[in-house]
């Protein structure tokens, strides 16, 4: 069970909870009135009151809306936000394209470097899927480099560019803190991915409510609920 938890500037005397669903996915919705001038203490205990709902419930991932200030509050009941690190990075061939295609830049005389901390199977996929498609590839993970470089080889008889040679990349994708620049440069991880001024949207008709959409595309992703081929990527 997913939980929904909504603040309503509304009149009301607490916590309302009832069932919905995202794109067939079952969901429980708890909204919580909290009228213009509705003292903070009182609100602090309607959100412990709605966790509360959730957890007893047996949820333990919540959809909220994108600036929630009350997470510290939610975690004392063992609920915990959608994570979009793992969806932000199996997007990361088609952003990658987005990126050249707004510099100007056809993919076949493009420089990419893919950064992290570790070869990652997120940051191997994407480099697999970009092989074939830029005229450079570099992977920037430190003590990586010449296991990567004949795995590249081996598996697609491509040399792999240095990260450092001959200026930036015109897209440096990052898995994980640090790395190279580039002149376009999307940070796939952590909680709140940087994509570079792009946003991803969800397929026409398709409503997010007031709640973080990159939270509830990741959801649905997760779920089997959407494949990565719907997403849109539009520049902000």
């Amino acid at each position: 069970m997913v939980g929904i938890l909504e603040i309503k500037e509304e009149k009301g005397r607490g916590p309302r909870a009832g069932g919905c669903a995202l794109l067939d996915l079952p969901c429980l919705r708890v909204e919580i009135p909290a009228p213009p001038g509705l003292p903070s203490a009182r609100l602090a205990r309607r959100v412990d009151k709605g966790a509360r709902l959730l957890a007893r419930a047996g949820v333990r991932r919540v959809l909220t809306a994108a600036e929630f200030p009350h997470w510290p509050r939610l975690r004392r009941y063992g609920l915990e936000p959608v994570e979009p690190e793992n969806f932000c990075q199996a997007l990361a061939v088609p952003l990658a394209l987005a990126a050249l295609k707004r510099q100007g830049v056809e993919p076949a005389r493009a420089w990419v470097t893919l950064s992290g901390p570790s070869p990652s199977r997120a940051l191997l996929r994407a480099a697999e899927g970009l092989c074939p498609l830029v005229r450079r590839l570099s992977l920037a993970v430190p003590g990586e480099e010449e296991t990567l470089a004949a795995w590249l080889w081996r598996e697609f008889g491509a040399a792999m560019a240095s990260p450092g040679a001959g200026g930036r990349a015109d897209v440096v994708l990052r898995f994980g803190a640090g790395g190279p620049e580039g002149r376009a440069v999307l940070a796939l991880y952590g909680p709140r991915p940087e994509l570079g001024g792009f946003v991803l949207l969800p397929p026409e008709g398709l409503e997010e409510g007031g709640l973080d959409r990159l939270a509830v595309l990741a959801l649905l992703w997760q779920e089997g609920r959407l494949a990565a081929e719907e997403i849109r990527i539009a520049s902000t």
